[in-house]
C-alpha cells in the first residue's frame, strides 16, 4: 500500500503533470492496469509536446516514466533543450533509444542526426519517427566509441550498455562520429546518454571539439563510468582539458550552478562560444559559483 502511495506522490508533485495533475492520475492508473492485465496489443500513442506521437510500450522504461510523469519527466534536461534549440540547428542525439529527446528536438529543428545500436531500440525509433512523419532525421545504428569496428552489447530499453565479449557476444557496429558526422556541419547541441560510456563517445568527437563544433553538450551524470574501470572525476578533467566548463541546469530555479560537487543526474558542457550561445537564448539565467 506504501509503495502505492508514493507512486500516486511522485505523480502528483511531477513538474511536468501540474497543469492537470488529476488527469495525469487517471492517465497513469489506465497505464497501471493495461501493463499487469496485459490488456491491449501494440504501443499506445500518447500525445506529446503538443503536436508529436510517442509510441509506449508496456515494457518499456521510458514509456512508464511517460505515462507517470509526463513527456516532461526529465524535466530540467528537457526545459534546456526546449529553451536552448533554434529553428534550423543540428542536434546530435547519442544514445536516442526510442527517441523521446528528439521529438521534443523536432519541435524546435528538423535538423538532427539520431545514434542509436540496440536493434529494438533502433526498430523502435524509426517507428517513432514514421508515425510522427520524420523523414529528415538521420539513424545511425551503431554505437558511438573512439574507434570504428564493433562492440558487445548487453541488456535492452534504457539498460543497453557496451560490454565485453566475454559477458555478450552480440555485437554490434561501432565508429567514430568525426569519421560519420559531416565537418562541416556544427554540431549545435548534443545530448549524451550512453550508459557509462560517455568518455569512450567523446574521445571519437575531438575533431568536433578542436575545430569549435560542439559548444555545448548535455549528458548524464549518475556514476555509471566505473563500468568501464574508469573515473568519474577523471573524465570531467579530460572534459576541462578539452576547453569545456560544467553545470547543472535548474529550471524552476533559472540557474546554471558551476560549483562542486555537482547536485542532479544531467551535466551541461559548454565551451565559451557555447556559453555566449547560452546567455543568448536562456536570457535572465543566473550563473552560480561558490
Amino acid at each position: 500500500m506504501l509503495s502505492h502511495l508514493q507512486v500516486l506522490r511522485e505523480i502528483w508533485r511531477a513538474p511536468g503533470n501540474q497543469p492537470r495533475r488529476l488527469h495525469a492520475v487517471w492517465r497513469a492508473f489506465r497505464w497501471f492496469l493495461r501493463c499487469h492485465l496485459r490488456a491491449g496489443s501494440g504501443p499506445v500513442l500518447l500525445a506529446v509536446f503538443g503536436a508529436r506521437l510517442y509510441p509506449c510500450h508496456t515494457e518499456s522504461i521510458i514509456a512508464k516514466h511517460v505515462m507517470y510523469r509526463s513527456e516532461w519527466y526529465d524535466w530540467d534536461l528537457m526545459q534546456f533543450i526546449n529553451g536552448y534549440l533554434q529553428q534550423g540547428e543540428h542536434f546530435l542525439d547519442v544514445g536516442a533509444n526510442t527517441g523521446l529527446h528528439t521529438l521534443l528536438a523536432s519541435t524546435r529543428t528538423s535538423h538532427i542526426t539520431c545514434v542509436e545500436p540496440e536493434p529494438s531500440n533502433v526498430q523502435r525509433l524509426r517507428h517513432t519517427l514514421e508515425v510522427n512523419h520524420l523523414d529528415g532525421v538521420t539513424v545511425l545504428a551503431l554505437a558511438a566509441s573512439d574507434a570504428a569496428g564493433e562492440v558487445c552489447m548487453e541488456g535492452n530499453d534504457v539498460f543497453a550498455r557496451i560490454t565485453s565479449p566475454a559477458k555478450n557476444p552480440q555485437t554490434v557496429p561501432a565508429a567514430r562520429l568525426d569519421e560519420v558526422l559531416d565537418p562541416q556541419t556544427p554540431v549545435d547541441l548534443c545530448k549524451l546518454d550512453v550508459e557509462g560510456a560517455e568518455w569512450l563517445a567523446l574521445r571519437g568527437m575531438t575533431g568536433l571539439m578542436q575545430r569549435g563544433t560542439l559548444p555545448v553538450l548535455a549528458f548524464e551524470h549518475i556514476g555509471h563510468l566505473h563500468a568501464f574501470g574508469q573515473n568519474e572525476g577523471d573524465f570531467l578533467e579530460w572534459l576541462r582539458a578539452q576547453g569545456y566548463t560544467l553545470g547543472v541546469y535548474k529550471h524552476e530555479a533559472h540557474t546554471l550552478d558551476l560549483s562542486e560537487p555537482f547536485t542532479g543526474t544531467d551535466l551541461i558542457a559548454f565551451t565559451q562560444k557555447g556559453r555566449r550561445m547560452i546567455e543568448n537564448r536562456l536570457s535572465g539565467m543566473r550563473w552560480l559559483k561558490s
